[in-house]
């Protein structure tokens, strides 16, 4: 099982600022400590240096016998090797190294470098095991030949690394308590820089499920501003999907309570009726109320259907919106037959190519359809078209549009009518408000867009629906992408001889209805 690693801003925040303060801190510190013992091992090699030179001042020629000797008094050889941490040493050789005087465990210096020695020569080396610092000099003795001597003075090491630690010490511990000090800083000064945070979590917490108020972003700091923003816009998004819901609720109970009311009122009438004909009628109304009970049900579910993640991209199919047109159009025949309107079908000479769930599509070609029907007075006509036109860049549009001669639609209320329950007014065509609110949401989440205009001529109303063209390639789902709806046979029944209608460059199209 992986785990999810949620990081803390302000573990975050301390880790990218007391990092990299703690490695400048030990980096300085290690510059610090690399300078003070330079200048420690300079002052060292120069104190060496010293008492090469005054073991210099006891060397001398004898013009008697012409020996250089070595008058190095116990005295003066007790200040020299007088020092309690390091034991010293020294030695004095001949131009031939051959030792005149000192200690003859120093390690003898290598030939090579004796002919280019100008200055004093530090080096190190080992004497019984121990690490020592050797200081060597060429010295030139007074005499008739120019004759010299070599000096070299040693000394153990325990003064050097110990002067060494006190400086690691004086260096680190001052640096690891700015480093802990530094850390505490920063601790306070986070927590105090994330307390708006705090406060808006709170502010958030305290809230209850119906106090969708805005956050107060009065005192809240300049990065946190767009946060608060943020939470504000969804708060006020969520203030109006609750409100819409709530209307819905509302207005669906409204419109479910009229025929329900109108049914139980026609039913206890019929219970009181004696006569046939009383009874036959009472019983139409009842029909009529259960037939519109039932429709507003359905549209209700359609729209619950069509709500965004009611379905699932994954199960689409690729259709062609020719098929699905014209069997919706065969569907609705009966019905614009029964309100005396021509009903026909433009269909494209080609495929037209849509992606998405079959069941949704045929549910908005419906609607689309039939509140044409609805809207249109009687003798007129509605005619439905299906067809490809370019889009954006090299792309193209699957298109359905559904034109009527009808009373259209004002333009100021042509936003409106997408709205749930929201009815055009003096029409005196009874409905529910939801046929275009449905083909608004399910276009919505298939990418389509919804586009009203004025019909044919300038009269009645034109709605186009634009939707993304599924081309070969497009992913389809194991259902056959040409299924369609079955139709039944008594809504495909001609009526004194059905009238073909021909779009421009269309084909042509036996679902029409002209009784």
């Amino acid at each position: 099982m992986k785990l999810t690693v949620n990081p803390s801003i302000r573990t975050q925040l301390l880790a990218w600022l007391v990092i990299p303060i703690l490695v400048l801190l030990l980096v300085g510190a290690a510059l610090t400590y690399g300078l003070a013992i330079g200048l420690a091992t300079d002052a060292y090699d120069k104190a060496l240096l010293d008492s090469v030179y005054s073991v210099a001042n006891c060397v001398h020629y004898h013009e008697s016998d012409g020996h250089i000797v070595v008058d190095l008094p116990p005295a003066a050889l007790a200040i020299l090797k007088d020092d309690i941490k390091d034991r010293v040493f020294y030695q004095v050789l001949d131009e031939k190294l051959q030792l005149l005087s000192g200690d003859s465990v120093l390690p003898i210096p290598k030939v090579d470098t004796m002919d280019d020695l100008t200055s004093a020569d530090y080096r190190d080396g080992i004497i019984n095991g121990e690490d020592i610092r050797i200081a060597l000099i060429k010295y030139p003795v007074r005499s008739p030949h120019d004759r010299f001597v070599y000096i070299q003075v040693a000394e153990t090491l325990h003064g050097r690394e110990q002067i060494g630690e006190q400086i690691l010490v004086g260096v680190i511990l001052p640096q690891l308590a700015m480093v802990v000090i530094s850390g505490l800083v920063l601790w306070f000064g986070v927590t105090r820089g994330l307390r708006p945070l705090t406060s808006v979590r709170d502010a958030v917490a305290s809230r209850s499920p119906l106090d969708l108020r805005p956050i107060s972003v009065d005192y809240t700091p300049r990065e946190v501003r767009p946060l608060v923003t943020a939470i504000n816009d969804l708060l006020e998004l969520l203030q109006e999907d609750m409100q819409a819901q709530r209307r819905f609720v509302a207005n669906a109970a409204h419109q479910l309570r009229t025929p329900i009311a109108g049914l139980k009122m026609q039913s206890e009438l019929a219970l009181r009726q004696s006569k046939p004909e009383e009874i036959r009628h009472a019983l139409n109304l009842i029909n009529l109320g259960a037939d519109r009970a039932a429709r507003l049900a359905n549209q209700l579910l359609a729209l619950a259907r069509a709500e965004p993640g009611a379905v699932d991209p994954a199960l689409w199919q690729r259709l062609d919106l020719n098929k699905l047109a014209k069997n919706v159009s065969r569907e609705l025949v009966t019905q614009a037959i029964a309100k005396n309107i021509d009903l026909g079908f433009e269909e494209s000479d080609v495929p037209v190519w849509i992606r998405g769930d079959q069941a949704s599509l045929h549910e908005l070609a419906s609607n689309l359809i039939e509140n044409a029907i609805l809207y249109t007075p009687s003798g007129g006509r509605v005619t439905v078209h299906t067809f490809c036109k370019p889009g954006p860049g090299d792309g193209q549009r699957s298109c359905i549009a559904v034109e009527d001669n009808g009373p259209g639609i004002p333009a100021a209320e042509r936003e409106k009518v997408f709205e749930r329950f929201y009815r055009v007014s003096d029409r005196g065509v009874a409905g529910s408000g939801l046929g275009l609110a449905i083909v608004r949401e399910i276009a919505k989440i298939h990418g389509a867009d919804v586009q009203l205009s004025d019909g044919p001529n300038g009269t009645g109303t034109s709605v186009l629906i634009e939707f993304p063209y599924a081309s070969k390639d497009s992913p389809v789902s194991a259902t056959s992408a040409n299924a369609s709806t079955p139709v039944s046979s008594s809504v495909t029944k001609p009526v004194d001889g059905d009238k073909i209608l021909t779009g421009s460059g269309g084909a042509k199209s036996d679902v029409s209805a002209n009784p």
